[in-house]
Order: structure tokens, then C-alpha cells, then sequence
């Protein structure tokens, strides 16, 4: 169906891997709000990819099914349209000491 340079179902996995370690690590919430939100809208871009080309071939560890797929793309978009919703509201949590910076390091990586 459609070539694309790098393997989607790989992109889902890693995007927030990596991103959870860079999260883990920024001190300022701004750009982390942001760095999070990025992070999800390309995990949600890559498993929508998904939809469009075929399945991946069963592995030892992994079988990509076409219900795993669109509970994939369903997770992914929940998560991105919170982490859209909590970029605004975090700043609010800060300002009632619900919570730390530390605390929201955690949050942002999680």
C-alpha cells in the first residue's frame, strides 16, 4: 500500500519511551507540556499510519491484529487529547501547590 521510511508499529513503541526519559529529566513544565503533547500527537500520527498499510507480519513477541490496531489508534488519541487538555490546566495545579515541580516531572514522564 504505502512505503514509509520507518516501521509505524516501532515508532508507537518508541516515541514514548524516549519521550518519557527526555520528560523525566526537564526541569520547566512549559517545555515539558509541550515536549508531551508533541511526543503524543506523533504516537497518535504513527498508529494512524497504521490504518492505512498492512499489517505487520506476527513476530515471536509481537501480533498486530486489525482490533489491536484501532484500540491502538483509540488509546493514542485519548492520550493526546489529554496531554492537549493538562498543558493548560498544569499550570493551575502549580499555582494551588497541588503540585511540585518535582511531582510534575513524574506526571509529564508518565
Amino acid at each position: 500500500m504505502i512505503a514509509l521510511p520507518a516501521n509505524p508499529v516501532v515508532l508507537v513503541l518508541l516515541i514514548p519511551l524516549v519521550a518519557a526519559a527526555v520528560l523525566a529529566l526537564l526541569p520547566s513544565y512549559r517545555l515539558g507540556a509541550r515536549i508531551n503533547v508533541l511526543a503524543c500527537f506523533l504516537t497518535f500520527a504513527s498508529a494512524s499510519v497504521m490504518l492505512l498499510i498492512e499489517r505487520p507480519e506476527p513476530t515471536r513477541f509481537l501480533l498486530v491484529d486489525d482490533l489491536n490496531i484501532v484500540f491502538i489508534v483509540l488509546n493514542t488519541f485519548v492520550g493526546f487529547t489529554t496531554s492537549v487538555f493538562s498543558a493548560s490546566y498544569i499550570a493551575h495545579e502549580l499555582e494551588t501547590g497541588r503540585l511540585t515541580p518535582l511531582h510534575l516531572r513524574f506526571y509529564h514522564a508518565m
